[in-house]
């Protein structure tokens, strides 16, 4: 009897954990298009469901919005280093574009004031290309 019930207690515990919870990257961006960490992140969690809050400070967005999706870039790495006030470009830097698709029209990446915001939960594509001198990355809506 004391066996049965240890064993109930062991299955019990073995579900105690729950579902993993989804991983999450929050930052905010002070300078134009660098990476903070965001591209190994993605590339870490391809395929799965990711929690994001992303924040650009006015002038640290590299990106902008299209009929159906709005985009950002984030530079990993740059060849030579950077000039004061010089910001990352594809001709010395490596980089990606987020394509963030728009949900019912509605824009997941907003822009207020000049400060740039996404925020919410995504499935992270696989990175293709380089196209242009970027790669790329869909950062697909979870619904």
């Amino acid at each position: 009897m004391v066996r049965n019930w240890m064993l109930l207690m062991v299955a019990v515990l073995a579900g105690c954990g729950g579902p993993a919870e989804t991983p999450a990257f929050k930052a905010r961006f002070a300078k134009g298009g660098l990476d903070n960490d965001f591209g190994e992140f993605i590339d870490e969690h391809a395929g799965k469901k990711v929690k994001l809050d992303l924040q650009w400070a006015p002038g640290a967005f590299q990106g902008g919005a299209e009929s159906d999706y709005g985009f950002f870039v984030l530079f990993e790495n740059c060849a030579e280093p950077l000039e004061k006030g010089e910001q990352p470009s594809v001709g010395n830097c490596n980089g990606t574009e987020y394509n963030v698709p728009k949900v019912d029209g509605k824009a997941l990446l907003t822009e207020a004031g000049g400060a740039w915001r996404l925020r919410g939960e995504f499935t992270a594509g696989e990175k293709t290309g380089p196209l242009q001198g970027l790669f790329a990355v869909e950062l697909e809506p979870v619904q």
